[in-house]
């Protein structure tokens, strides 16, 4: 299958990603979604492999809803989730609101199940590097990727508002501090840890502490701190 076309289902991010990504890329891609008229068996009649694109607790449901859609393989991009009749590969990247250049999209992993469709079976022209995951470990796999981008995000997000909002700074100015950030821990993990927390210099934890009293980020402080006291980050 040199030259397969595409049928992707959904319309969420993800989805507006692969079909861009697709397009970019010139792999013939038809898509289907809730809102549009006609079914998907027959908006994507002509596809030679099914790309789910919807949310993880709607897999397992539109499989059962479509089963002639079981007749070519299926991929779906969960995480976190193994669903019969279907193969996992996840891209293991966020996806903002904004479309990203050609080159992002072909620097993205794909992470598969071991066992299953690899993903230069599923798109033999895309150079997108990938593993294979026992499919048993998918849940600590997905778990992983939501504490350290997720959680992330909503702290510097966080960050980025009180700086603006209770400090008058712009946000701006922490750009320089994140990115220098990702690139020590990339390149050292967690012997890029610095400041009150490196020096053990408990006095300035607890100011911290007591600056964020009534803030429901006062608890992810105090959690992360005792983390880190209790020998869990590796330096």
């Amino acid at each position: 299958m040199s030259e397969p076309t595409y049928g992707l289902i959904g319309r969420g991010r993800v989805a507006t990603h692969m079909a861009y990504y697709l397009k970019l890329e010139q792999q013939r891609c038809l898509q289907w979604h809730r809102e549009m008229s006609g079914s998907p068996e027959d908006v994507l009649a002509g596809a030679d492999i099914v790309l789910l694109a919807i949310s993880d607790d709607a897999i397992g449901a539109f499989l059962g809803l479509h089963p002639v859609l079981h007749d070519r393989p299926v991929v779906h991009f969960s995480g976190s989730l193994v669903v019969e009749g279907a193969h996992g590969l996840h891209p293991l990247m966020t996806f903002g609101s904004n479309l990203y250049e050609l080159n992002a999209y072909r620097a993205v992993p794909f992470v598969g199940e071991a066992g299953g469709l690899e993903f230069p079976e599923a798109f033999p022209n895309l150079v997108n590097p990938s593993w294979s995951l026992d499919p048993e470990l998918k849940p600590l796999y997905h778990a992983l990727c939501v504490l350290s981008g997720n959680f992330t995000t909503l702290v510097w997000a966080k960050a980025f508002e009180d700086f603006e909002e209770r400090l008058g700074l712009p946000r701006e100015i922490l750009l320089p501090y994140l990115e220098q950030t990702c690139r020590n821990t990339a390149s050292s993990g967690g012997e890029a840890l610095t400041g009150s927390l490196a020096r053990g210099d408990r006095a300035t934890v607890e100011r911290d502490l007591r600056a964020l009293d009534g803030d429901p980020y006062a608890e992810v402080f105090e959690a992360l701190t005792r983390v880190f006291e209790l020998g869990e980050v590796k330096r």
